[in-house]
């Protein structure tokens, strides 16, 4: 995965692109359904304020336990819908929680939350641009 270069000590700068369009494509393969493909990336955006405030909250409190289950959650559903780049910031948060360092984990956790807004704008246009049947 394109992202796995960017976890380690020092957690690197963000370098990948903001979104993958081919990951929708090969979910709605998998699935076999275009509109379920579509269905889900729509969820995602739903869900994504609220797994974002989530995720702050743990690391604020430094629950390690509730941080890691919507981290976990919200790095693979990013992958799932091809948001490389906050998937990417979301492992560097995961990285300094695995390491014990919750200063550093909150301090990556802003930075995850200040990427949010282009990762949503991306994927907003990406399912705006592409025709209902765009995925298969």
């Amino acid at each position: 995965m394109a992202s796995d270069g960017v976890v380690g000590p020092v957690c690197p700068g963000l370098t990948v692109d903001e979104l993958d369009p081919s990951a929708l494509t090969r979910l709605a393969s998998e699935l076999e359904s275009d509109d379920l493909a579509r269905s889900i990336a729509q969820t995602y955006l739903r869900m994504l304020d609220t797994r974002l405030t989530r995720a702050a909250s743990a690391l604020e409190r430094r629950d390690e336990v509730d941080a890691m289950d919507v981290l976990l959650s919200l790095r693979v559903s990013s992958a799932t819908v091809g948001l490389v780049r906050l998937e990417s910031a979301v492992l560097c948060v995961i990285d300094a929680v695995r390491r014990g360092e919750p200063d550093l984990a909150r301090e990556r956790g802003d930075s995850m939350l200040g990427l949010a807004p282009a990762a949503r704008d991306a994927l907003r246009s990406h399912l705006e641009r592409a025709a209902p049947a765009a995925f298969a």
